[in-house]
């Protein structure tokens, strides 16, 4: 994408629309790089579901917390002649105020998915089982709160590998976008909400070879594409793609509204 050539052109679209004869070599190669780009996406984020799918419905017995990937694994059994309709958890890192519902596996397990905050290395947490309160019955680890309530606890030791979705919307409402490549570049990012300019929005490199910026974007729909030494390159970590104005692939996502926007 030629700045110059992009600067007050439509959109770019995600629809397969004919291109002129001339573009047919353009367009075969954004096919061929869409496909190199989808396949390196979901070898880095898409196996987490079904990993973590095997990990609930494998269960054919109570087990004591664990972690898969960055999600905490919970499950619970019923003692022997006490049976249980409802179980559910609630964590101290959300002031105990949402109920996270166990949904019951092949095997009659109660059993819940639990994403790990991120920088959270105790997790403080009680179960509700049929309207009342109790500590994890699995798991030894617990200790007692102020008011005598025993609280069951699971220890992270280290930061969980946490699969990349790019771009992530961050709670304040901007948008983060993530590029990894060698370190010590000059990494921008270019796209509809900046004109395509590679040279406004620079990204920072936080940790080497990881470049990030944050920006505040209107909801709907966005192409970019980062540029770093001469080169456009497409956003690796996210699987879907557009076709620009020229035929040329870029990198497209769309922004839902804010809970809190009008409307």
């Amino acid at each position: 994408m030629k700045t110059k050539r992009t600067q007050g052109k439509s959109q770019p679209h995600t629809g397969q629309t004919q291109l002129p004869p001339k573009r047919k070599v353009s367009l075969l190669r954004c096919l061929l790089l869409a496909c190199m780009i989808a396949g390196a996406a979901a070898s880095a984020f898409a196996a987490q579901p079904q990993t973590i799918d095997v990990a609930l419905n494998g269960l054919k017995d109570s087990q004591p917390p664990h972690l898969v990937d960055d999600v905490l694994i919970l499950s619970y059994r019923p003692a022997a002649g006490i049976g249980a309709r409802f179980v559910g958890a609630r964590f101290e890192t959300e002031d105990y105020t949402i109920l996270h519902v166990f949904s019951k596996n092949q095997y009659g397990i109660f059993v819940l998915d639990y994403e790990v905050p991120e920088n959270t290395r105790v997790i403080r947490y009680r179960l509700v089982i049929d309207g009342l309160w109790a500590s994890d019955p699995s798991n030894p680890d617990a200790q007692m709160d102020q008011e005598g309530n025993r609280i069951s606890l699971f220890t992270v030791e280290k930061e969980p590998v946490r699969p990349i979705a790019n771009p992530r919307r961050e709670t304040d409402g901007s948008v983060t976008f993530l590029f990894r490549g060698p370190p010590g570049r000059r990494v921008t990012i270019a796209g509809d909400f900046n004109s395509w300019d590679p040279f406004l929005n620079p990204l920072v490199e936080t940790e080497p070879g990881a470049y990030r910026i944050s920006l505040r974007l209107l909801p709907g729909a966005h192409w970019y594409r980062f540029f770093s030494d001469g080169r456009w390159l497409l956003d690796r970590f996210n699987v879907d793609t557009a076709l620009d104005p020229d035929g040329e692939p870029v990198s497209y996502f769309e922004l839902a509204p804010a809970a809190s926007d009008p409307g």
